[in-house]
């Protein structure tokens, strides 16, 4: 079951956070406005357990992924 949600989390995603205001379902709204603000706040929101459960595992996995970026380094030229 887990990984069929998992499956199509990404197809819910929005093409802008102010298409978030317009969604009436507020935990789809709440899960919408986490997944752009990588905020758990919105999370805590959500009533049902398992959206509340997916919600805050997809932002900790962006605050992960943001934080254990590494910057790219221009590269040095060698010197002659």
């Amino acid at each position: 079951m887990w990984r069929l949600l998992w499956v199509f989390v990404p197809v819910a995603a929005h093409a802008d956070m102010s298409e978030c205001m317009n969604i009436a379902d507020q935990n789809k709204k709440n899960y919408c406005m986490a997944s752009y603000s990588g905020s758990a706040a919105f999370c805590d929101k959500i009533k049902s357990y398992e959206y509340r459960t997916q919600c805050m595992r997809m932002v900790i996995a962006k605050q992960r992924e943001s934080a254990y970026q590494t910057p790219k380094l221009p590269k040095k030229e060698p010197t002659k």
